[in-house]
């Protein structure tokens, strides 16, 4: 396997460390001719996906989740989420925009290709690669004529909000309770992963996220593939690059001369203690103890 590639040092603010952008900086090569079979690929690649952004991949650390008490991880575990959230993959910038490049979706069998080798993934193999289950509706991220007369905004504001948040305005993450806000983080960095308001809940994060407290089933299998039709479009960055890393291996594509970055980076949702009389909530820490963290839900760190 090649060398992983070096992400640079940069040079902005604490400020602009810490926004809310998710998109990875994996460094990307001029691609070898022989990636693509046809010269019309290669146009396509360089033209609309050579410079698309990849969404930071992120993977959940079953070793800290396993020793606490969060109400999410047995929903995600109901749902048989977590195999699939537990992905830990290095990924492989150029081969991932090839992927994208590629790819077409017909009737839920993904086909796309790289280094001239066709992948057809149909539901029985999505599912093997996945583990994602097609049970349930298939949610496209709007409420379904299903779910209409039990649905309501108000209602589901309530359900994942604070006593104190406002049921009118713009909801933030601010303003949910503990258990909804981990679950909250974990659906918009891991299961529906986007690169910007991550602080904002937009409907389908309220729909989702109702859904799971309700213990309404979902169609993953389905929504997954759908949100990767989505990145098809102009400019949208590229979404899920540790299953198209899956995905390439399973296909036995040459990866041994590729570079790559490795996924070194975890996300650890923290156990938490509310401070007497404050709003202040206190997570603790990977090595013991509690510290105070004021609105950030989660601490990011480094791998052995």
């Amino acid at each position: 396997m090649a060398k992983p590639s070096k992400k640079q040092k940069g040079t902005s603010s604490r400020s602009q460390r810490h926004s809310e952008t998710q998109e990875t900086s994996i460094p990307s090569s001029i691609p070898s001719a022989s990636l693509f079979s046809f010269e019309e690929q290669r146009i396509r690649y360089t033209n609309l996906f050579s410079s698309r952004s990849i969404i930071d991949p992120k993977f959940i650390d079953m070793d800290f989740f396993s020793n606490e008490s969060f109400e999410c991880i047995q929903a995600f575990e109901n749902s048989n989420l977590i195999p699939f959230m537990s992905l830990k993959l290095p990924v492989y910038s150029d081969l991932v925009k090839a992927f994208y490049s590629n790819l077409e979706i017909q009737e839920g069998t993904l086909i796309s290709e790289v280094y001239g080798i066709k992948m057809v993934i149909d539901q029985s193999l999505f599912y093997e690669l996945t583990q994602l289950s097609n049970e349930g509706v298939p949610f496209e991220g709007t409420l379904i004529d299903d779910w209409k007369y039990e649905f309501s905004v108000h209602d589901a504001r309530q359900l994942v909000c604070t006593n104190q948040a406002d049921m009118t305005g713009r909801l933030l993450v601010g303003s949910l309770a503990f258990e909804s806000r981990i679950l909250h983080y974990l659906i918009v960095c891991i299961l529906l992963p986007r690169s910007s308001n991550l602080a904002q809940v937009s409907e389908e994060d309220l729909i989702v996220m109702w859904t799971f407290h309700k213990g309404l089933q979902i169609d993953w299998e389905h929504l997954v593939r759908y949100r990767m039709h989505k990145a098809l479009r102009l400019n949208a960055p590229l979404p899920y690059p540790h299953l198209v890393t899956l995905s390439l291996q399973h296909f036995n594509i040459p990866l041994d001369s590729e570079p790559y970055v490795p996924i070194k980076r975890g996300y650890i949702s923290c156990g938490s203690i509310l401070v007497e009389g404050t709003s202040t909530w206190l997570f603790k820490e990977n090595k013991g103890g509690y510290i105070p963290c004021g609105s950030l839900l989660v601490k990011r760190f480094l791998e052995g």
